[in-house]
């Protein structure tokens, strides 16, 4: 920080000491020029009236920093006669819990899978054995599949609520980092940490969580406000106020809502596989020479095929990660990405996916978008031997259609967390015209990062980019005809990763509290709760 402040001030043109304080505001990597790597840094700089330059020069200002206030929420009038509900722990349910918590809401937050420390094991267990707990996996569960993730937390929005995110992240245990890099993350082992803290605040704060609480019902007065949630087919809780927050893999919340009139409309996706790739190969074509001196490189590609319109791109790439069995439902199979803090396990991998939509590849209902999804999920769990064995081929040998040998030496390095991969012919698991498109852009990107081809392993399914299906909602933030239920996040179809879903989830708890006042009085009617 010293050599900072020192080139703040020599671009101010003021001696060091007339600086009072440097903050690392924002810090990236230029990359363009592989000869000329450079890290860029924005600073806040506070500095004697007397001292404060007068010029204008690019990149500098001259005015007072001030942090962007948040935006204040007027509260509502209504009363609230019993705890508002929040369903679902992912990034969502726990920003919008924590917020309640935090204006004196009481909130009752619900999970179906369990906390942390047994999620973990059970998770392990699967990855180790292929035998699959159908409430706690990377699915389901404390912190909802961002746990098991690489931890990004990009936002390329200007939404002031995602310091607050971030701020939080850090408070409860994350890198100090990611409140300045430009692509930060947090790391799955960490985030395992990071979780476990968020849940005790909003505990501390008067909120309660349930885990092993599974939604399984939702009651309705004769307007269609909602009255009462039942929890593990056993115990209802009235309630007027209810968080919608369920993740993208939760199909049977879906058909259950559906069922109860709940409107849902289809919405656009993504598919395809997980790519790996030796780390060194990605690191040498991003960073060339000054590879060994930086962290682990990641990147971004596109591909538009204009022949039929559909496209293609990279998704949540892992920097120094795993491919991992991210599988919820029994007889299905799907994949994701994990890395952890440190990105050191020298390989790198990303989902290559390309785009499907309602009407186009399936009928345009709530119903078809569900079952076609489930369909290519099942459809890679028998390509892999019914077993959850990961169904794996080399890119090479895809785009030629040969089943790849096993012995082949570009597996040597291949480590999935998956009980067992076997060898598979993916061009038998997606669309003929989605297939074919994906063999197109692997070789569009095989010119942009050389050996992508050559050195690359595809694992199927890549099929949770993001929701299948949107659940509508009004102006007010409330599902359609459905006063009282307020959808958010990835699982509703309106965020895109941790921080645009924590951000969604605190848009709905500020809808819900412009509704309701804050509770006058202790509520007293609670199921039992595992802390």
């Amino acid at each position: 920080m010293t050599l900072l402040k020192e080139k703040a001030a020599a671009a101010l043109g003021l001696p060091p000491s007339a600086l009072l304080c440097v903050k690392l505001n924002r810090k990236s990597l230029d990359s363009r020029d592989k000869q000329d790597l450079r890290f860029v840094y924005a600073l806040d700089v506070t500095c004697t009236a007397k001292a404060m330059p007068k010029s204008r020069k690019r990149g500098i200002t001259a005015d007072p920093i001030a942090d962007k206030p948040l935006p204040q929420v007027e509260q509502g009038s209504e009363a609230l006669l019993h705890p508002p509900v929040v369903v679902g722990a992912g990034p969502a349910g726990l920003f919008a819990a924590l917020m309640l918590a935090e204006a004196g809401y009481q909130p009752l937050l619900i999970e179906r899978g369990p906390a942390v420390p047994q999620r973990a094991a059970d998770v392990e267990h699967f990855w180790s054995t292929g035998s699959l707990n159908e409430e706690s996996n990377v699915q389901f569960g404390e912190g909802g599949a961002g746990t098991f993730s690489d931890g990004k937390l990009t936002f390329r929005g200007k939404d002031p609520l995602a310091k607050l995110v971030f701020d939080s992240f850090i408070e409860a245990g994350a890198d100090p980092e990611i409140g300045y890099w430009y692509k930060p993350h947090i790391g799955s082992d960490r985030l395992q940490v990071v979780i476990p803290a968020l849940r005790r605040r909003i505990i501390a704060l008067g909120g309660r969580i349930a885990f092993n609480a599974k939604l399984t019902d939702v009651t309705l007065d004769s307007s269609g406000a909602v009255e009462a949630v039942t929890v593990n087919d056993t115990l209802t809780l009235p309630t007027q106020a209810l968080v919608l927050a369920l993740g993208n893999g939760a199909r049977d919340s879906y058909r259950m809502l559906l069922q109860r009139g709940f409107t849902f409309a289809a919405k656009p996706f993504a598919v395809g596989f997980r790519i790996d790739h030796p780390q060194a190969l990605i690191d040498t074509a991003q960073h060339g020479d000054f590879a060994p001196l930086l962290p682990a490189a990641d990147y971004q590609l596109t591909w538009q095929d204009k022949e039929n319109g559909r496209g293609y791109y990279s998704f949540c790439m892992c920097p120094g990660g795993h491919i991992v069995n991210a599988s919820s439902q029994a007889g299905m199979l799907v994949v994701n990405g994990v890395s952890y803090a440190k990105r050191d396990s020298g390989r790198a991998c990303s989902a290559i996916v390309g785009t499907v939509n309602p009407g186009r590849d399936f009928a345009d209902t709530p119903e078809a978008a569900l079952a076609w999804q489930e369909e290519l999920e099942q459809r890679a769990y028998a390509l892999g031997g019914g077993d959850y064995a990961l169904p794996v081929q080399l890119a090479e040998d895809f785009i030629n259609g040969v089943v790849t040998d096993a012995s082949d030496a570009r597996l040597q390095g291949f480590d999935p967390k998956a009980a067992a991969w076997r060898c598979a012919d993916l061009n038998g698991l997606l669309p003929d015209g989605l297939n074919d498109g994906l063999k197109a852009a692997l070789q569009h990107w095989q010119r942009v990062i050389p050996q992508f081809i050559g050195q690359g392993v595809l694992a199927g399914v890549e099929s949770r980019t993001s929701a299948p299906v949107r659940m509508p909602r009004d102006e007010s933030g409330q599902a359609l005809a459905h006063p009282g239920c307020y959808p958010a996040g990835e699982g509703a179809g309106y965020a895109g990763g941790i921080v645009s879903s924590a951000v969604d989830g605190i848009r709905a708890a500020q809808a819900l509290m412009r509704r309701f006042a804050t509770p006058q009085t202790d509520f007293a009617e609670m199921p039992p709760l595992s802390d």
